[in-house]
């Protein structure tokens, strides 16, 4: 879905050392990153699975790349100003919760979402008391 090339080009390789080069903050920890990339996709999955996507074909929508990309830049991220960060990342989330409300958000069909009892229509009823018919008919 998202790269570590992809994080480099959004972000700029400064930032992203500094977000996860804990120590120093001058190299990339790839094992950090990494981890960032893989939680951010993972919390997107569970979003775009909700809207009924299931397998996203490559190239993976702009859009869609740019929101992953704020999600795992906020992984990582330690004690200091991160008001920005936060922002893009509830902004994030936010879409992602539109997504699953509207799945044509992402320009793709989506499949329909399995076994979901809101889109399709059933009736209820009730259990007669027992004695009812005995005493009402």
């Amino acid at each position: 879905m998202i790269t570590r090339d992809d994080m480099i080009t959004r972000f700029g390789e400064r930032e992203i050392a500094n977000l996860t080069d804990h120590g120093s903050g001058r190299v990339v920890d790839e094992d950090v990153l990494q981890r960032a990339i893989d939680d951010a996709i993972a919390e997107a999955g569970s979003y775009l699975a909700a809207a009924g996507y299931r397998d996203l074909a490559e190239p993976v929508p702009r859009v869609l790349a740019l929101k992953v990309c704020d999600l795992a830049r906020s992984h990582p991220h330690q004690d200091g100003d991160i008001e920005i960060v936060d922002k893009r990342y509830k902004a994030a989330i936010d879409w992602l919760k539109s997504l699953v409300k509207e799945p044509r958000l992402l320009g793709l069909d989506a499949a329909a979402p399995a076994d979901n009892a809101a889109d399709t229509q059933y009736a209820v009823i009730g259990n007669e008391p027992e004695g009812w018919h005995a005493t009402h008919h």
